[in-house]
């Protein structure tokens, strides 16, 4: 299901989308976005019930998922909802809803700029404040997204009420030193190579720590492939320059929530470790980078998370769940 309304050019937002049931089922919905280019994104919507009086009540919420991933925690959405906010999500160009799996020229999550994301942002948010025009907004992301959330949300001041980062991609998992010394040869060979990935092949133990940990698989392996999109040099370059802009600071004045597991993993072959650790980032390195953000940065380090804090045990999602109502209470509730 690509949401797909047909429409593929566009001079701007729109607040006016054509609605779809989504893939998810009872509550949601979906819209695609036209972007510029002929390129498209999509909005999922949540439209089940919402609290009246939580912590979030008066707020927006809007998500951004990682790299090779896509929207597909209706739990989140729930849960957010519990807590009185409208919640939306974006399947961002070239992923999931957005993806174009017939294409035999897609490049599934290509991008040379991170910043070319705006155009998404700035879609789903005419949108979203058509709807609710004087609800405040709290931006979420996950991995990648949480970097693009960041990027955004410190060259757009005072359009967001608070930041909730689910285990940030804020630093390359080595160190900085290491992207520092890579960075020339990445320009390089995307200069030389645009077209070409990297010949990697990542093993499947992160889908095989979601099985285990939660019981099944809650997502399309077609969207999300256990092997992971291909790496692009240009893509891995514009990672790199977000994290160079984190690392030099943002300056973020609203209060950010970074959460992540309390413990790495890196082994090659899979073992029951890790079902209770992150084994995509290095969660020190996020830790030690995450103050870079902005004024009032909470850090919450959740034992037994997964690199998607929210695909961990029901334990884990249950203490990542209560430090953000915790969170809201202290920061955002008005």
């Amino acid at each position: 299901m690509l949401c797909d309304t047909g429409v593929m050019e566009s001079t701007g937002p729109s607040a006016d989308p054509a609605w779809e049931p989504d893939r998810l089922g009872e509550d949601f919905e979906c819209a695609t976005l036209p972007l510029p280019g002929g390129e498209r994104a999509t909005l999922i919507a949540f439209r089940g019930e919402r609290a009246a009086d939580g912590p979030a009540a008066g707020r927006t919420v809007l998500y951004l998922h990682g790299w090779s991933d896509y929207f597909f925690h209706d739990h989140v959405a729930r849960y957010w909802a519990e807590q009185g906010a409208a919640f939306y999500a974006v399947d961002l160009r070239a992923y999931g809803r957005s993806l174009d799996l017939e294409d035999p020229e897609v490049r599934p999550g290509y991008i040379a700029d991170l910043a070319d994301y705006d155009a998404e942002l700035e879609a789903a948010l005419t949108i979203i404040a058509s709807e609710h025009p004087k609800e405040r907004l709290i931006l979420c992301g996950h991995s990648t997204g949480g970097l693009v959330a960041a990027l955004w949300a410190g060259r757009n001041p005072g359009r967001v009420a608070a930041l909730v980062l689910n285990s940030p991609w804020l630093e390359f998992q080595l160190d900085s030193s290491t992207r520092k010394l890579i960075t020339p040869w990445l320009t390089w060979r995307s200069r030389r190579a645009e077209q070409a990935p990297f010949k990697v092949r990542f093993p499947h133990n992160y889908a095989r720590s979601v099985l285990f940990s939660r019981g099944r698989l809650p997502y399309d392996l077609a969207l999300k492939p256990p092997e992971s999109f291909p790496v692009y040099p240009a893509w891995l370059r514009a990672v790199f320059a977000g994290h160079e802009a984190v690392e030099k600071g943002l300056t973020i004045s609203v209060p950010i929530l970074v959460l992540m597991s309390t413990q790495s993993l890196r082994e090659r072959s899979y073992s029951s470790a890790m079902n209770a650790a992150d084994i995509v980032l290095d969660v020190d390195v996020i830790a030690r980078r995450a103050p870079s953000l902005g004024r009032t940065v909470m850090i919450e380090r959740v034992p037994g998370a997964l690199h998607d804090v929210f695909l961990s045990d029901r334990a884990a999602q249950r203490s990542a769940f209560d430090r953000i109502t915790r969170f809201l209470r202290g920061y955002v509730q008005r």
